[in-house]
C-alpha cells in the first residue's frame, strides 16, 4: 500500500528501507514547506530525532520562556480531531477561520514573528529523543507552524511512568477522548463480525466461517482486553474503563472545558534543549523543524500508560483490521539518528516570567526566591542552576 511503513528492523518496510517509501499525500506537506516532499530519511544531516545530553554545542536563542496561549478548543469538539494512526495517536487542530475560536497557541522568542498557532499534537510510544541513552515511556510532541520560515516549531514532552505516580488528570481528559474514538471503532467492527456471523449461519457453506475464524485473528491485540480489565481492578481508584465511566456525565462535562495543552499537570520546565532537525517519519523532510525538548518529564501513572499503549497498539478500524504497526518490543519510535549540533537554554539564559515578575530579569537570590512554585530537577544538569516550575 502507497505510504505504508512499520518499525520492524527485519522488514522490508522498517526504518532502514524508510527511503523507499513513496507517498504524495502526506500531513506535513499539507504545509507550505521549503522542501518538495522528496523523501529524505537517507539524509544523514539533520535528521531526528537525536540523543541529547550535557555537552550541547550551540547557544540557547531564546531571550524568554515560551508563552503558550490555551486558546479555545476542546478535547470533545469538532475542533480537535482525534486520530488512532498506524505510528501515533494524533490531535489534528482545525485551523484558523477568524478572530475566533482560536486554537491553542505560542509565543517563542527566537520565532521573529511571535504567536504561532498550535497545529497538531503526536503522542508516541516510546519516546523518540533520549536523554544521555536514556528512553522514556513516551514523548508528545506539539506542533505549530512558522509560515514566514516555511517550517514547523515542535515542543517535546517525555512522559514518565512510575509506580508511585499518582494519575495525571488534565492528561487523562486526552486518554478519555482517545479512548471513545477506540471505543467506536471497535464497536463497528464488532457490529460487522455480527453481521457476518450471522450471514454465515445462513449458508451451509464453509468458507463464510473460515473468513470469520480468520477475521477474528485481526483482533487480538499486543495488550487483550482482558489485560485491561485485570489491571484496572488493581486501582480501584481509576475506572475510566467502564461504559457508565466513558459517557458519564462527568466526562463529558470535563471533556467540554478548554483543553490548556501547558497545563501544569503538563508542563513542569522552562528549560529545554533545542536544535533544527527532521520529521521523524517518512518523508524524513530535513531543516523542517525546530526541536525542543523540555528538560523535565510530564508524570503519568501506570496504568495511564497501559491506557495509551491499549488504544495504539490494540486498535482495530470499522473493517476490522488491526491498524498498528509496531515492532516487537511495542515500539512507533524511529532509533535515534546521528547527533547534530544541539543548544540547552538553563536558568543562565532567562529567568521564569514568574521570578522575573518578583525580582526583575536576572531572577531572584537565592535563584528561586520564596513564595515561587515548586521545583523541580530537570533530567541532566548541562550548565547554571537547574530548572523550575512554572506558575500553576
Amino acid at each position: 500500500e502507497e505510504g505504508y511503513f512499520n518499525y520492524d528492523d527485519k522488514s522490508d518496510y522498517g526504518p532502514h528501507q524508510w527511503h523507499k517509501v513513496v507517498s504524495d499525500g502526506d500531513f506535513w506537506h499539507t504545509f507550505d514547506l521549503k522542501d518538495s516532499g522528496s523523501n529524505q530519511c537517507d539524509d544523514n544531516k539533520d535528521q531526528s530525532p537525536i540523543d541529547v545530553c550535557v555537552h550541547p554545542r550551540g547557544n540557547c536563542k531564546e531571550t524568554h520562556e515560551m508563552r503558550p496561549k490555551s486558546g479555545d478548543y476542546r478535547m470533545n469538539g469538532e475542533f480537535m480531531m482525534k486520530q488512532i494512526l498506524p505510528n501515533k495517536l494524533r490531535i489534528v487542530m482545525a485551523p484558523r477561520t477568524g478572530e475566533e475560536p482560536d486554537p491553542p497557541m505560542v509565543d517563542f522568542s527566537s520565532n521573529g514573528r511571535g504567536i504561532t498557532d498550535m497545529t497538531n499534537i503526536d503522542i508516541k510510544i516510546p519516546s523518540e529523543h533520549t536523554v544521555c541513552g536514556r528512553r522514556f515511556d513516551a514523548e508528545m510532541q506539539y506542533f505549530t507552524y512558522h509560515p514566514g520560515r516555511h517550517k514547523f516549531v515542535a515542543v517535546s514532552f517525555f512522559l514518565e511512568a512510575s509506580p508511585t505516580n499518582l494519575r495525571n488528570e488534565h492528561l487523562q481528559k486526552m486518554i478519555d477522548a482517545f479512548r471513545r474514538e477506540y471505543n467506536r471503532d471497535k464497536k463497528k467492527c464488532e457490529e460487522k463480525m455480527k453481521m457476518m456471523s450471522s450471514a454465515a449461519h445462513s449458508f451451509a457453506s464453509g468458507g463464510t466461517n473460515r473468513m470469520l475464524e480468520d477475521n477474528s485473528t485481526l483482533y487480538e491485540g499486543f495488550f487483550q482486553d482482558d489485560d485491561w480489565h485485570e489491571h484496572a481492578t488493581e486501582e480501584s481508584t481509576i475506572n475510566s474503563i467502564s461504559e457508565e465511566y466513558t459517557h458519564s456525565r462527568s466526562i463529558h462535562r470535563e471533556l467540554s472545558m478548554k483543553w490548556h495543552p501547558f497545563h501544569p499537570d503538563i508542563q513542569k520546565t522552562v528549560h529545554f534543549w533545542g536544535y533544527d532537525g527532521s520529521f521523524t517519519e517518512p518523508p524524513c523532510t530535513s531543516d523542517s523543524v525546530s526541536w525542543k525538548i523540555m528538560d523535565v518529564p510530564t508524570p503519568i501513572s501506570e496504568f495511564q500508560l497501559l491506557q495509551f499503549k491499549q488504544i495504539l497498539f490494540n486498535h482495530v478500524d470499522e473493517n476490522c483490521r488491526r491498524t498498528s504497526v509496531h515492532n516487537s518490543d511495542g515500539s512507533v519510535a524511529r532509533p535515534t539518528q546521528k547527533s547534530t549540533k544541539y543548544y540547552k537554554c538553563t536558568r543562565d539564559n532567562y529567568v521564569s516570567d514568574e521570578e522575573r515578575t518578583i525580582c526583575g530579569d536576572r531572577g531572584c537570590n537565592p535563584p528561586f526566591g520564596e513564595g515561587l512554585n515548586p521545583y523541580y530537577p530537570p533530567l541532566v544538569d548541562v550548565t547554571g542552576p537547574p530548572t523550575r516550575s512554572p506558575s500553576n
